[in-house]
């Protein structure tokens, strides 16, 4: 029998990762890659979607690569109060490594990938703010008959800005995630996972947060091209200075490509959520949708939902919601033009002791860039980049404006 792939390590990985990353509203305030997702997951797990840095082939290997990224930026800290103007340069070698074959033609075997990139940013101006984020990533697995296992980890420490703060945030966050699933039968498999994640600030002001989960979940390969999921978590999630909050999670899932040129990928259900103030009943998503009407022209959106601990508020929840959409038109050989742009709302409530609550934040964002391929292992990108954040506390909100350039080069 052979066993089909029950969770890939793609999806794994991003699980793990986008599970325990900051919030996407800081994603918007980050000096670098305003071009691509500047996901480092995709280093290990989506090459295809992240240039210039791909992961071996079947026997393995190593691959080398390195961004380099020059901007003017009009609010580096993302401050209401007190923008400040900068030329940020940014510079971030990236090495990964693979050994063994994860596609799921294979029966039997293991396999390992793991990256890592430091990232060295330099301010013209505010030179005490200079800095090295460092990022890591490791997936490896065992596949057997009708078994398979995989474990896969995230580390990052980290120190730009984030919307929440309105501050540069030294912080350090890092996941784990061991699955294991078993072919039940040719198109059915039954997974169980357990994980943790944890998110630790330098500063003593803010409020660490921890989570801890399990789960179990069927997924049924209806065909090729469309496969269903069901899972169900439980974790716990502790904040310090407030008592742990119990989160029940039932989402369904659909990936399905009804056509070569579309592809559906989604998660959806709901979670309830229990803490020291009572309970809520919150969404829960992430969706993408890619549609190629033709070659050399491709479009995206995706929307997603989730709750946060706030690591500023003492006591406090919010809620995340956004939604994405994107374009992009090869012009010529070596020419490519992209668009995306998105907006994404927060809303804080309390949910340990009695402190006041209320903030909501809108955050829109629009970039543009114009890339220009240079060789097989070479992009360089004009971009720019506008967000802006309408927040009901006047002591936070922003408007960004950031206008550079960005080499990309694989090795």
């Amino acid at each position: 029998m052979e066993l089909k792939k029950p969770w890939s390590p793609r999806m794994v990985v991003c699980l793990a990762c986008c599970i325990h990353a900051v919030p996407v509203a800081s994603v918007f305030g980050q000096e670098y890659s305003p071009v691509v997702d500047d996901r480092f997951e995709t280093v290990v797990s989506q090459p295809e979607a992240a240039p210039p840095v791909e992961t071996g082939g079947p026997k393995g290997g190593w691959d080398l690569g390195a961004v380099i990224s020059a901007a003017y930026d009009d609010n580096i800290f993302l401050s209401a109060t007190d923008p400040k103007k900068d030329q940020v340069l940014r510079f971030s070698p990236t090495v990964a490594c693979s050994k063994g074959d994860e596609d799921e033609q294979v029966t039997e075997g293991a396999f390992i990938k793991a990256g890592y990139r430091p990232s060295f940013v330099f301010y013209a101006d505010n030179h005490d703010e200079n800095r090295t984020d460092h990022e890591a990533l490791a997936t490896a697995g065992w596949r057997g008959k009708v078994t398979r296992v995989i474990y896969t980890g995230a580390l990052r420490k980290l120190g730009d800005a984030t919307s929440e703060t309105g501050r540069p945030t030294d912080r350090l966050e890092y996941a784990n995630e061991l699955r294991a699933a078993w072919m039940a039968k040719d198109k059915v498999s039954f997974e169980v996972a357990a994980g943790d994640r944890r998110s630790d600030y330098i500063d003593p002001v803010y409020f660490d947060s921890s989570k801890n989960y399990g789960e179990v979940a069927i997924r049924y390969a209806y065909s090729p091209k469309t496969r269903l999921g069901l899972a169900y978590q439980v974790g716990r999630f502790k904040v310090d200075g407030t008592g742990p909050q119990d989160t029940h999670q039932l989402t369904g899932s659909l990936e399905w490509q009804p056509r070569e040129k579309v592809r559906i990928d989604l998660e959806a259900g709901a979670e309830h959520r229990s803490y020291d103030n009572g309970s809520s009943l919150n969404p829960v998503l992430e969706g993408r949708v890619e549609w190629t009407p033709r070659e050399g022209t491709g479009l995206f959106a995706t929307a997603y939902a989730r709750e946060e601990a706030s690591a500023f508020y003492a006591g406090q929840n919010y809620s995340v919601r956004g939604v994405t959409a994107g374009v992009s038109q090869r012009l010529g050989a070596n020419w490519t033009g992209k668009l995306d742009a998105g907006v994404e709302r927060n809303r804080y409530e309390v949910v340990s002791g009695s402190g006041a609550a209320g903030r909501k934040d809108r955050i829109v964002f629009i970039r543009p860039a114009l890339v220009r391929k240079i060789g097989d292992k070479s992009e360089l990108s004009l971009f720019y980049r506008m967000s802006d954040n309408q927040s009901t506390d006047k002591a936070f909100g922003y408007d960004q404006g950031m206008i550079g350039l960005e080499f990309n080069h694989k090795f």
